[in-house]
Parts: structure tokens; sequence; C-alpha cells
């Protein structure tokens, strides 16, 4: 594992206007109260056998010290910032967004972690693959201690996948079957025609982002489990989980009404009652699989 330091930069380094000296792949991490995992987050960056990447910190205010773990580090490909003021994680994931350069972005959380090859392999994906806007993998669910409870794996083969198939398998399953963020690749070009993360339905505001992109182009699945998601009772994404039910079919009603991917009532209801199931199944994995966390 690295065990270098961060750049002492508390503001994101100049950006170049040459495409030739831009990193190809932003790494963008927003984190808040992020200690106890954070530094294993990025080392798991650093070891990428791919190295054309910028690392983009972004510390929403922490009020423990993950705003200093930045001394552990020293690589240029990394810069790291400190908001002035909390903007929650919406703000910070859109403040990391704007910040990227690279052609291809991917959000990482602090708590997850990438395989070796994550991004060679999306990378390689996406350069073959012209016309699709994102790479997905399967991701391997971790307990706290990093101890691997089980993998998770998208629902088609090894390729491309049309956003409107993508879409109706979400609604069908009642949950988001391309993956968290640290599991997806996109490009920059199409980020910017779609704009910002919407985090007004906060449990699928990375699903709404995806269906956004996908608009643009196909998704391209990858089967490999190339990333980590670690659960714990502390992480946000588990404390908006306890509306998932609710924040899910508030999505599937939502997208239904643009009328513009073939979602009909009965698969809104039909979806709905598979949300309530997998509320259920992920309050039962909390409980049961992480004791202590």
């Amino acid at each position: 594992m690295c065990t270098k330091r961060f750049s002492k930069s508390t503001t994101m380094s100049q950006k170049t206007s040459s495409y030739e000296k831009r990193p190809l792949v932003s790494v963008c991490l927003p984190i808040f109260n992020g200690e106890r995992y954070v530094t294993e987050a990025i080392n798991s960056v650093l070891a990428q056998s791919y190295t054309n990447f910028e690392l983009l910190i972004f510390d929403d205010c922490s009020t423990d010290s993950s705003c200093v773990v930045h001394n552990r580090f020293d690589d240029t490909r990394i810069h790291f910032s400190r908001n002035n003021e909390r903007i929650g994680p919406e703000g910070n994931w859109n403040r990391a967004l704007a910040a990227a350069s690279g052609k291809y972005v991917k959000l990482f959380h602090q708590d997850d972690l990438l395989s070796s090859d994550c991004l060679a392999i999306e990378v390689a994906a996406l350069e073959k693959n012209a016309a699709a806007v994102l790479a997905f993998c399967s991701r391997t669910i971790i307990r706290p201690d990093g101890t691997r409870l089980f993998d998770r794996s998208a629902p088609w083969p090894e390729g491309e996948v049309d956003g409107k198939t993508i879409l109706q398998r979400c609604v069908r399953s009642g949950t988001n079957v391309i993956g968290e963020p640290s599991a997806v690749l996109f490009r920059a070009d199409v980020a910017r025609k779609v704009g910002g993360f919407d985090g007004r339905i906060p449990y699928v505001i990375d699903l709404d982002y995806w269906v956004r992109l996908l608009e643009y182009g196909p998704g391209y699945c990858l089967k490999s489990p190339l990333a980590c998601f670690r659960i714990s009772p502390t992480q946000w994404s588990a404390i908006i989980g306890r509306n998932q039910y609710a924040q899910f079919k508030e999505f599937m009603e939502k997208v239904a009404a643009t009328g513009r991917f073939d979602i009909g009532r009965m698969a809104v209801l039909g979806g709905s009652v598979m949300a309530a199931m997998n509320q259920i199944l992920r309050m039962v994995v909390y409980r049961l699989m992480l004791g202590g966390g």
C-alpha cells in the first residue's frame, strides 16, 4: 500500500488549457468525517495500475481528523481543498464534479475501495466503445472491517446495454442495478451536458444521475468486481436508506411521468413492492451481518 503524502495546497490546482496535459481520469473524492476509512480509500486509488489520473479531494468541514489525513501523503496527482462552510453531500459532490479536468470521471466514496485494475479496465471499456456514456462494474460488498460479505453484479452479460433496458430493469427490481458511484466511470463531456447531481431524492441521487447520462448513449456492463462497497451503520447511504422504499417509489413516479422510458403504472406498482422488500432485506443485512460495526 502507498504511504505517501498529500499536496499541502488547500485550493484546487490551476487547470491547464492543454488537453494533452490534462489527466485522462478525474477521481473525485468528497469527504465528511471520514477519518476511519479515508486513508485506505486513498491508498486504493494511488495503487491503480492505470496511473494517468488526478485525485480531487474536497473536505466538507469535517469535525474529525479527515482534513489532516493529507499529511500522510505526498503525490502530485492529489489536490486537496476544504470548503469554507458545510454545503452537504449534494453540494460537495457537485463541487468535486465541477473541478474535474479529465476525459473521464469517477465519483469515489470515502468508505469504498477500488481494485488495482479498476481504472484500467473501465477506461479501456470506454475507449473501445465510443457510444457508451458510462462503464459500471460488479461490486464486492464488505463489512466495516473490510471482510467480504457477497458480490453484486448487474443482470446483463458483459457489453453495451441501452439506457431504456437499464432503467426498466431498475424499476422492476426496485433498486439501482447499475451500482454505487465508486463502481461507475463516466464521460466528462456528457456530464457537462447533464449538469450536476440532484439531491432532491437523496437515496437515488446516483441513479438519477446515471439515468440522465444514459439519455445520451448506452452503458457498458463489466462483470468483474472491481470496487468494494463498504456497509456501515453510520455511513450516509445507510442513514438515507432508512427511507429507501418511499424515495425509490418517488423516483419511479418521477421517471414514469416523463414518458421517455415506457415505464407504466403496473411497472411502478411492481417496482414499489420490490423496493419495499429491498428495504427489509437491507435492514436484515445491517442488523445481522454488521454486528458492532
